[in-house]
């Protein structure tokens, strides 16, 4: 498959005004994904920056294999946060609500419907916090998802249903526990 910017990625290997070109194209899309990440605007400047560095230095290895130029920096995201969590040993803090998957759980303050949320969604696991980011925070579709995990869509859909399983079963056990107590 050839996507409408291949022709800007490959100008982009020698040339830095394309790279730039690029880089306004992506630039909001990927700081966000990052924000939604990390929770922590600075630090996501800070990690979105990592990210335009880093695929400066690796877009003359960047192939066109019909896998679109925002899958892979994406990937280039996800590795950055990857590696600030390892280092800092941070948990990252997104808020995260998936509306049309919390339907058996009800709160009366939407204050408090946030932090229980951001409560589960600090628990589940790293692969499932990024696939549930990748989906709702970036808005790819599952074969977009696929191509930044490097997986079939198949395999997407299948970590989408048990991620929002596993987040709507912490959601459920929250509701019932104070989110003081849960600690």
């Amino acid at each position: 498959m050839v996507y409408d910017e291949d022709w800007l990625v490959e100008a982009a290997r020698h040339d830095r005004q394309a790279f730039g070109q690029l880089y306004d194209r992506h630039f909001d899309a990927i700081y966000h994904y990052v924000a939604r990440r990390v929770g922590d605007e600075a630090l996501a400047e800070d990690l979105t920056a990592a990210v335009w560095e880093r695929a400066l230095v690796a877009i003359e290895r960047f192939e066109l294999r019909g896998v679109p130029f925002a899958a892979w920096l994406y990937r280039i995201a996800g590795n950055v946060i990857a590696n600030h969590h390892r280092r800092a040993h941070l948990v990252s803090f997104v808020p995260f609500l998936p509306q049309a998957h919390h339907e058996s759980v009800h709160f009366a303050d939407p204050i408090d419907e946030r932090t229980m949320v951001r409560e589960a969604f600090i628990r589940l696991s790293d692969s499932d916090r990024e696939v549930l980011s990748l989906c709702y925070h970036a808005g790819l579709t599952p074969p977009e998802i696929a191509d930044v995990l490097s997986c079939s869509p198949a395999a997407v859909h299948k970590r989408l249903h048990r991620a929002r399983q596993r987040l709507r079963q912490l959601l459920e056990g929250e509701h019932r526990v104070p989110v003081s107590s849960v600690h």
